[in-house]
C-alpha cells in the first residue's frame, strides 16, 4: 500500500469516527454486549459466591488476572503478610490456557478464591473493554450476590508493603482510590486497579466500562451512575508518588507508582513486564518487612 493510500484510509477512518451519533451507537452496543456477557456462567461460580457470603462482614478484594500468574502470586503473598484477614478473589481473564492452569494452581496453593471467567464475545484482548467486561461480570455475578461490607478492586501487579485495613478507608466516605479525570469534560472516576467501595454501593447499577463520550478509560461510566452525585468535600484520597525500588544487588528499579502502601509494578502483561516483576519479587522476598522504608522517592507525584 502506498503512502498516499495509507493517508486516505486514515482520513476516512477519522471522518467515520467523527460521524454524529456514532459514539452513542458504540456506547449502546457495548452496553448490550456487557449485558449479554454477564449472563454467561463460570464454573464454580455458585460455590465461590456461597463461600464469600460467609465472609461478607469484612472487606472482599478482587483482582482481574491476565496471563501473568507470577503477578497474582506476589499480590497474594504481600496481602497474606500485610492484610491477612482480607480474602482475595482471582478473576481469571487470561487468554492463554497455560496461564489459566497456573493461576488455578496458585489459588489452590495459597487458599485464594478463583473463578475462570468466560471469554467475552466481540472484545479485543489487551484493551480497556476486556478489563471492563470482566469487572462488570464480577460485579453483577459475584459482588451483587455476596453483598460484602466493603469491596476492593486491585490491579494484578500491585504489591502491598505495609499493614493495611481496606475497610477503614471507606469508614467515613463511600469510595476511596486513585482518581482519574476525563480528557474532555470535568468528570472524574476511580481507576479499577485501585478502588475501594462501601458495600452498600452494590445496589447501584455500577458500570466499569470506558466512556468514549466523556473521554474516560476503564471505570469512566461510573461518573454518571455514582461519582457526579458525590459531594467529595472532606474526602481523603491516596498519597500517590513515584518511587524506585532497591534491588538486592544494590541497583534501583525504574520509577514505580506507590499508592499509600501499594506498589504498582506496572505493565506486567506487556513486553518487558515480567522482568520488572521478577525484580520486585526478589526485592520483596529479600526484605518484605523493611522494603517500604527503603524505597527511594523519585521526586515526583505519580
Amino acid at each position: 500500500m502506498s503512502g498516499s493510500d495509507g493517508h486516505k484510509r486514515a482520513g476516512l477512518s477519522g471522518m467515520v469516527a467523527a460521524l454524529p451519533g456514532l459514539h452513542w451507537l458504540n456506547h449502546a452496543r457495548y452496553a448490550l454486549m456487557d449485558r449479554l456477557y454477564r449472563g454467561r456462567p463460570a464454573q464454580g461460580q455458585a460455590e465461590v459466591v456461597e463461600a464469600l457470603s460467609r465472609r461478607r462482614d469484612g472487606a472482599v478484594a478482587l483482582t482481574i488476572a491476565y496471563n501473568v500468574p507470577e503477578a497474582v502470586a506476589l499480590l497474594a503473598d504481600s496481602m497474606a503478610r500485610f492484610a491477612p484477614g482480607t480474602p482475595l478473589l482471582v478473576c481469571d481473564n487470561s487468554t492463554e490456557p497455560e496461564a489459566r492452569r497456573a493461576l488455578a494452581a496458585i489459588a489452590a496453593e495459597k487458599g485464594l478464591y478463583y473463578l475462570a471467567l468466560p471469554p467475552a464475545p466481540f472484545v479485543r484482548v489487551r484493551t480497556a473493554r476486556s478489563h471492563a467486561a470482566a469487572a462488570n461480570w464480577v460485579f453483577h455475578n459475584v459482588l451483587r450476590k455476596v453483598k460484602p461490607r466493603v469491596f476492593a478492586m486491585l490491579d494484578h501487579d500491585l504489591v502491598l508493603l505495609k499493614p493495611t485495613d481496606l475497610a477503614t478507608l471507606v469508614a467515613h466516605q463511600p469510595v476511596y482510590g486513585l482518581q482519574r479525570w476525563s480528557s474532555r469534560v470535568k468528570a472524574w472516576y476511580l481507576w479499577p486497579g485501585f478502588s475501594i467501595y462501601d458495600g452498600s454501593l452494590v445496589s447501584k447499577p455500577l458500570d466499569f466500562g470506558p466512556d468514549r463520550l466523556l473521554g474516560t478509560d476503564t471505570g469512566g461510566r461510573n461518573w454518571h451512575v455514582l461519582f457526579r452525585k458525590l459531594d467529595v468535600t472532606g474526602f481523603v484520597w491516596p498519597h500517590a508518588r513515584s518511587v524506585r525500588v532497591p534491588s538486592p544487588d544494590g541497583s534501583w528499579s525504574e520509577p514505580k507508582m506507590l499508592l499509600d502502601a501499594w506498589l504498582h509494578v506496572g505493565g506486567a502483561s506487556y513486553r518487558g513486564g515480567e522482568t520488572a516483576l521478577a525484580e520486585i519479587r526478589r526485592a520483596f522476598d529479600a526484605d518484605p518487612d523493611g522494603l517500604f522504608a527503603r524505597l527511594r522517592d523519585d521526586g515526583a507525584e505519580a
